[in-house]
């Protein structure tokens, strides 16, 4: 199992604002999920939703705003993608822990999260803390457990998640 390595200012400026930009934008689809991570043994707590996009599922890309992630999936030398998710997790006045998972039950690849904005949510490693910081990207092993979290300083949270060999 690999350590996870965290690098920042990832993507050079203008690939990165053309990422969030877009994202951050009133005509990027997102899509209301009641749940975060599995619709049949979540919670129904008030706060267990998030609003997410999917890039790309099933072999094939699934967005039509899959061409903002050609520099990330240049930079990241990916050979081929399981998945591809963002995720958006809007503000509460409590910081929220989702529950703890892996990304992959049944086999083993590669994960990274690449953060859109920065805010005071965070992504938690065993105990390794990431904190969201704009243009950031952390690598990971996909059968590594972790938890994201929501944030209390701004409107959102985003998110790209990576699964690919």
């Amino acid at each position: 199992m690999m350590a996870i390595q965290v690098k920042d200012n990832y993507l050079d400026k203008d690939s990165f604002k053309t990422i969030n930009e877009t994202m951050s934008s009133d005509m990027f689809p997102w899509f209301f999920n009641d749940y975060k991570l599995n619709p049949d043994i979540d919670d129904d707590s008030l706060f267990n939703y998030q609003f997410t996009h999917l890039f790309y599922k099933d072999f094939k890309s699934n967005s039509q705003h899959f061409e903002i992630l050609n520099p990330l999936l240049f930079q990241m030398n990916i050979k081929a993608l399981v998945r591809v998710k963002a995720n958006l997790n809007p503000v509460s006045d409590k910081l929220i822990q989702y529950d703890e998972h892996r990304d992959q039950e049944h086999f083993s690849c590669k994960g990274a999260i690449y953060y859109v904005n920065s805010n005071n949510g965070y992504t938690m490693f065993d105990n390794e803390k990431v904190e969201s910081k704009e243009n950031r990207i952390v690598f990971f092993d996909t059968d590594t457990k972790h938890f994201g979290t929501n944030s209390t300083n701004c409107k959102n949270r985003m998110v790209i998640n990576f699964n690919y060999f």
